[in-house]
């Protein structure tokens, strides 16, 4: 059974392409957990109660320990990425 030569050129670099946007998201979803301590769906911002701003929590060392958890995911999918790159050039070139 030949699992790798069955695939096209054009679904490796469709892998490709799905697994680097997702390595995409996650390091910047990470990036920005780490650097604002921010989570991505509930986002704290300042807010104007009134005649005040109420400004929004310290960040907590969970959230940056989240960040940095979502990068090396976002590291785990770029090597599929590169993999899938490489198999394309090497299918095109044989």
């Amino acid at each position: 059974m030949m699992l790798a030569a069955a695939d096209s050129p054009g679904e490796h670099l469709q892998l490709a392409a799905f697994t680097a946007a997702c390595a995409f998201f996650f390091i910047g979803w990470g990036r920005r957990q780490r650097r604002t301590g921010r989570s991505l769906i509930a986002q704290t911002e300042t807010v104007q109660v009134g005649n005040q701003l109420v400004p929004p929590p310290p960040a907590s060392r969970l959230r940056r320990a989240a960040g940095t958890e979502y990068i090396v995911a976002g590291g785990v999918f770029v090597i599929p990425a590169v993999f899938n790159f490489a198999a394309a050039i090497h299918a095109l070139v044989r």
